[in-house]
């Protein structure tokens, strides 16, 4: 059996099928596995957007020295665009 097991029985991710892009995943959870990997993908891109932001010498903010608007707004921009098709993680 080709593919590899990963933490409970019933769940297999199989290699992508030739001239087939992405692996498979087969069994129960796989909505689950979906999800897992959107929510990833937003962390990630809130992160991208966070070093992103901070770059600026003046920053989209002003006045907050706190920045709590700019983490909320990496947040839900971040999830934003994951939610949108992502970028392809």
């Amino acid at each position: 059996m080709i593919g590899a097991q990963l933490f409970s029985p019933g769940l297999t991710v199989r290699p992508a099928p030739a001239g087939g892009t992405g692996a498979t995943v087969q069994g129960g959870r796989e909505t689950k596995v979906r999800e897992t990997a959107r929510e990833f993908e937003a962390t990630f891109l809130a992160m991208v957007l966070k070093e992103m932001r901070q770059s600026l010498e003046e920053g989209l903010f002003p006045g907050d020295s706190g920045d709590v608007h700019g983490g909320l707004f990496d947040l839900y921009l971040g999830r934003h665009l994951a939610d949108g098709g992502g970028v392809g993680l």
